[in-house]
């Protein structure tokens, strides 16, 4: 399709809006439809894995591609500038995964295509180019905009994350749970959530103010982010609390990450914020095992919740745990913040005489 441009008619920013006297451009022009091609190029497969939409963005044509659902549905954008940041800033075993991981995981926004069919008139031929400072900004029609994804991609990614924490918000740890929960039941491993509350974050706020509180939240969740794998997604639920979706760990192996979270933290408590010590954290996870065709991720919400509630009962400062299998709900249980020592390595103990 080719846009060809016939006349054009400059508006001036207003004020309020100028910066260096950069101006708007509207051009008067004409939407030529082409030949028809296959679009193999420009689109791939939500589960492609990473290194396949690596090779296609780093050989092909285009720096876009967009992303598909199994029925050929449009559900977002990547660019190669996305992909490179994954692949090439991990290293080892982290590495591996995120080639192997599907392009659907790092989507910064969905698409949503309107159940009522968008306006069929560009067909008719008639449009304006709309430029700023040179760059296009997007194509109007009689009614509807088509905007230029360069543009609308940073807003885009912001709405996706915490104004405080600069972490990913609920809107993006829903999406990404629901991914996650895909893939655990295509390639057969478990999905876990682990939730992370500050202990008394209200003290903190009420006699500190809450800029002290906002201080508190961006150093554990930095701290959080730290701590995990690349992969692991951690991102702020609301209010005093965090939630992290970890995936692929075998029975018990989450208590190792529940002991690498609380002890990052605990490091750092005496460290003063904004004249307050960072508070203590209370963490509940639940991991599933066993993920089904009709398994709804509510469920795991639901039980790692319970894990969350189990240690606030118990005095708060601790962690706890669920795993879950096919058909059987396991049993809340507390994780030591040290592991048990090994029968087989016991201290020597000098007996009496």
């Amino acid at each position: 399709m080719q846009i060809n441009t016939h006349g054009s008619r400059t508006l001036s920013v207003p004020t309020a809006f100028k910066t260096a006297d950069k101006i708007m451009e509207f051009q008067q022009s004409t939407l030529t439809p082409e030949s028809f091609v296959s679009g193999d190029a420009c689109r791939v497969s939500a589960n492609a894995s990473m290194m396949d939409v690596f090779r296609k963005t780093a050989d092909g044509d285009y720096h876009f591609v967009l992303v598909e659902d199994d029925n050929g549905v449009p559900i977002g954008i990547v660019s190669a500038d996305d992909v490179m940041r994954h692949v090439t800033n991990p290293s080892g075993s982290e590495f591996h995964r995120w080639l192997e991981m599907p392009v659907e995981a790092v989507l910064q926004s969905r698409i949503r295509i309107p159940d009522e069919a968008a306006p069929q008139d560009l067909d008719s031929g008639d449009c304006t180019r709309v430029t700023h400072d040179g760059h296009v900004l997007g194509v109007m029609t009689r009614r509807d905009v088509l905007l230029s994804w360069r543009s609308v991609q940073q807003t885009l990614r912001e709405s996706r994350r915490d104004i405080v924490t600069d972490l990913p918000n609920r809107s993006s740890f829903d999406h990404h749970l629901k991914v996650e929960c895909s893939r655990a039941n295509r390639d057969g491993h478990s999905v876990a959530i682990v939730f992370v509350d500050l202990d008394y974050f209200k003290q903190i706020n009420d006699q500190y103010g809450h800029a002290a509180g906002d201080s508190a939240l961006k150093v554990v969740g930095g701290l959080l982010r730290e701590t995990l794998r690349s992969y692991d997604m951690v991102a702020r639920y609301g209010g005093d609390e965090f939630a992290i979706v970890c995936c692929g760990c075998g029975v018990d192996e989450i208590d190792v990450v529940l002991r690498r979270i609380r002890n990052g933290v605990m490091s750092q408590q005496q460290t003063r914020i904004d004249r307050h010590k960072l508070p203590s954290i209370s963490v509940g996870a639940a991991v599933q095992h066993y993920v089904s065709d009709n398994f709804s991720s509510v469920q795991l919400i639901e039980a790692a919740d319970e894990c969350l509630y189990a240690a606030k009962r118990s005095g708060r400062n601790c962690a706890w745990k669920v795993e879950l299998s096919a058909g059987q709900s396991g049993k809340p249980v507390l994780v030591p913040d040290s592991p048990s020592p090994s029968p087989l390595h016991q201290p020597a103990v000098a007996l009496a005489r």
